[in-house]
């Protein structure tokens, strides 16, 4: 009987509860650094705009194909990207597009016609992109590390690293820096910074989703009573599928939603209020600045907000934010209202793009090229969102055209459960 006693006592011990190991803590800071030297990059160059145009003697016309052409070099780079960074890891691609984004916004200032700044914008279009893919797998592997949200908060660095480049390219314009020593000099002060945290990087392969994953993942959708006979051969078909998911399409359209209303916003916002309410110059800037700060504001906050409550129901609540914002902002003629339609915009839109590339991570088996067919579906939010706004704009007043970006805001709501936490993670937890 004295040799029952203990096994009662140990069954009845209740469990030491069970807190997820976190990692890998100097990949969370070198993927931090990553990001922030993309905005850095791309806003030092993107800032001497006015120097780069008159160096090359373009028109305003001829200068607005040659930016085209960053967004087109992006769009058809990332696509590779995704399968680049699958066969050859982040780090390796992460540094190789890096140096090829930084050697292109190095050349600039040795482009001497308009031709030749686009063909080099190009290169730098695909070399950013890849760039930017690259870092969001890589983004995805420590989050799925940590179990942490962290997405938001790169995010946010990456748009601080834009706000550093822009102070950056404005300095070395008041202070009479030419383009031909500040585009140098910063690319390579980002490249060893890319080297040094890609180091830091963590590999691929010990995250990537078992082959019981992916065949679990793949008929998650099937209805509840359908026959085993339909359940089986929705396994094959699935299984057999090695092309885009239907997940990465709904993703990619969540992607497109946003940007088209982040682009819309930085490239129509303060010329609708001063053209269109008679507002002076400064209330457009300052405007444009609200919604930027707000964007920034949304993602630093927004890892402890999907943690608690999930990405369905954060994205849900972002879109219901974001489309009452741009419908106050355009609809009701004050200047308070602009501020405050434009900081709910920014505030509604901040968390979107980062949960996207998060969920797209979690695809099964194909993280990589997930992320890159999601980044490039909503690349073409920024690509084309201008010009269809420009479109609407010549039918009818640019704020009733700016009218449109509430509809579309209004998909995140309806594909929010796209986003779903998959592969076995309900909700990740937030760091303490």
């Amino acid at each position: 009987m004295t040799d029952q006693v203990p096994r009662r006592r140990h069954a009845r011990r209740p469990a030491a509860p069970t807190v997820p190991a976190r990692p890998h803590r100097a990949a969370v800071a070198a993927v931090a650094v990553v990001f922030t030297l993309n905005g850095i990059a791309m806003a030092a160059a993107v800032s001497r705009m006015p120097d780069i145009k008159a160096h090359v003697g373009a028109s305003p016309t001829e200068l607005a194909f040659a930016l085209v052409c960053v967004g087109i070099g992006s769009v058809v780079a990332m696509p590779f990207a995704g399968r680049l960074v699958q066969r050859f890891g982040t780090r390796t691609i992460c540094l190789l597009f890096a140096t090829v984004a930084v050697v292109a916004w190095s050349l600039v200032p040795l482009a001497g016609s308009v031709p030749q700044l686009a063909v080099i914008l190009l290169f730098a279009g695909a070399g950013i992109g890849s760039w930017d893919v690259a870092m969001n797998v890589q983004g995805s592997i420590v989050e799925r590390h940590r179990h942490q949200v962290l997405m938001p908060l790169w995010h946010g660095l990456f748009s601080s690293g834009a706000v550093g480049g822009a102070l950056i390219g404005a300095a070395s314009a008041r202070l009479g820096i030419t383009i031909a020593w500040q585009l140098p000099v910063v690319s390579v002060a980002v490249w060893i910074g890319v080297l040094a945290s890609t180091a830091a990087f963590v590999p691929n392969d010990p995250v990537e989703p078992s082959p019981v994953a992916r065949e679990t993942a793949a008929y998650d959708d099937v209805p509840a009573g359908t026959p085993a006979t339909t359940v089986a051969a929705h396994r094959e078909r699935s299984a057999a599928r090695s092309g885009i998911t239907r997940a990465e399409i709904l993703l990619g359209i969540i992607t497109l939603g946003t940007a088209l209303g982040e682009g819309a916003a930085n490239d129509w916002l303060a010329i609708a209020l001063v053209d269109g309410r008679g507002a002076p110059a400064a209330i457009g800037a300052l405007t444009l600045a609200g919604f930027n700060v707000t964007m920034a504001i949304g993602r630093f906050a927004g890892g402890p907000i999907i943690a608690r409550i999930g990405r369905v129901a954060a994205l849900r609540a972002a879109g219901l934010i974001a489309a009452p914002g741009v419908l106050v902002l355009c609809l009701i003629p004050a200047t308070w209202t602009a501020f405050v339609g434009a900081a709910a915009r920014g505030m509604g839109l901040a968390i979107v793009s980062p949960s996207a590339m998060s969920a797209a991570g979690e695809v099964p088996g194909r993280r990589g090229r997930a992320i890159a067919t999601v980044s490039t579906i909503g690349y073409g939010g920024f690509l084309f969102g201008a010009p269809l706004i420009g479109v609407l704009a010549h039918m009818m007043p640019l704020l009733d055209a700016l009218l449109a970006v509430a509809a579309v805001v209004m998909i995140i709501v309806i594909l929010a459960p796209a986003a779903r936490e998959r592969g076995g993670v309900t909700r990740i937890v937030a760091e303490a």
